[in-house]
């Protein structure tokens, strides 16, 4: 864009309309669903008082250029008085009136792009489902929301959008996973690949019921995806023979939630390696790697179980401390204090990212070590939990594991 104080050229109206209309998504959609309403009004900053008779070659470019434009109908000419330069005709303002001349102005990519556009739409709002007259603005503005998502679609998808909409209806899944929905033509990846598309167009055709059901899964009956999955180790022979003696399994977060572990002392591991290599222990089952995914430790069942927590010492480490006894607070953490740090400060290594945020749910003595760690007490402000000696962690497992 010109520098100038004055003088807008027709290439620079039009790169102003192709950067601030055009390729900013919100505002075109706002003008796509009349949000935003037509004209849109851009001074040419036509030149005033002296500034025409002391840059007269811009001037007469300025003029000439906008003469020369072809879409004549967009420009206002106004009449001024100068008086180096008597009565003068000049054009003052750029006004588009609809969508479709924005288009036209911007080229043939825009002008294919506005025609795909209104086609989809016009196709889906011509579907059966889409005829409740009171609907129609609607599901157009839904449209226009997820139009990246409906300039995407392929012929194909466009025919698999159209064919479920109809069949999705309230409790459709009973119980079942949506990729297990029975749906006829449709395959249940493209559901979910476009849940929230679907999402909105079936909250407009049911009044608003799927957002009160709480989503579209919800509102089918189907069961969320397993996610946080986490490993479940069990340590000792009783224990393995009461999950079928399975020697590892993983669960997901909710699962574990729900499922009372069989053993009475539940040892929880922030990392994967160092779960895998605990020895045996007395009536004991690890769970896992799951990292920051504390959720399952609001778990009931928790309550009549000795529960221990052993991370890395670092910020993050005791800031997944705290998190996991805010959700248990029977928690107790194992080799995760300063009698550690002490023993084998000299494997201690920098952290690359230090947890700014204080944690709420330290006992005293580990809230101090968290301190320490941040004001570089140590040196250096990390010691994980695979640089402990195996004889030290066994000692310390041994000791909890007996405790009654």
């Amino acid at each position: 864009m010109s520098d100038r104080n004055w003088g807008l050229l027709p290439e620079e109206v039009i790169e102003r309309l192709r950067e601030k209309e055009w390729r900013n998504p919100r505002a075109l959609k706002a003008r796509l669903k009349g949000q935003k309403t037509f004209p849109i009004s851009i001074s040419l900053k036509p030149p005033r008082g002296q500034e025409a008779a002391v840059g007269l070659r811009q001037y007469q470019h300025f003029v000439e250029a906008w003469r020369a434009f072809p879409k004549q109908s967009c420009v206002v000419w106004e009449s001024r008085t100068f008086r180096q330069l008597s009565d003068q005709t000049l054009p003052a303002r750029f006004l588009v009136n609809d969508i479709e001349t924005l288009a036209e102005l911007l080229g043939k990519e825009e002008r294919s792009a506005l025609a795909v556009w209104e086609a989809r739409i016009s196709r889906i709002l011509a579907e059966p489902f889409a005829q409740e007259r009171t609907a129609q603005k609607e599901l157009f503005d839904v449209l226009v929301d997820h139009l990246e998502v409906l300039n995407g679609f392929s012929e194909n998808e466009l025919e698999l959008l159209v064919k479920l909409i109809p069949q999705l209806k309230p409790g459709l899944g009973a119980g079942c996973y949506l990729r297990a929905l029975p749906v006829i033509y449709v395959d249940t990846k493209f559901i979910e690949q476009n849940l929230r598309f679907v999402e909105r167009l079936l909250d407009v055709q049911y009044q608003g019921s799927v957002t009160i059901a709480g989503g579209l899964l919800a509102w089918l009956n189907c069961l969320e995806n397993p996610k946080g999955w986490l490993f479940v180790r069990p340590l000792c022979e009783s224990s393995q023979a009461a999950l079928g003696g399975l020697p590892i399994l993983q669960m997901d977060t909710a699962t574990l939630k729900n499922y009372e572990l069989p053993a009475s002392n539940i040892l929880v591991v922030e990392n994967v390696q160092s779960g895998l290599a605990l020895p045996p222990l007395n009536n004991t089952i690890a769970v896992f790697g799951g990292g920051r995914n504390t959720s399952w430790l609001s778990a009931t069942w928790l309550v009549s179980k000795q529960v221990a927590y052993w991370g890395d010492i670092d910020s993050e480490g005791l800031s997944i401390l705290s998190d996991a006894r805010g959700r248990c607070p029977i928690i107790n953490a194992l080799m995760m204090d300063e009698k550690t740090v002490d023993r084998f400060s000299s494997r201690m290594v920098e952290e690359p990212d230090f947890v700014r945020a204080l944690p709420g749910n330290l006992k005293d003595h580990e809230f101090d070590l968290f301190c320490k760690l941040r004001e570089g007490y140590f040196g250096k402000p990390r010691l994980e939990q695979e640089r402990l000696s195996s004889d030290y962690i066994l000692l310390n497992l041994a000791r909890w594991a007996q405790t009654p």
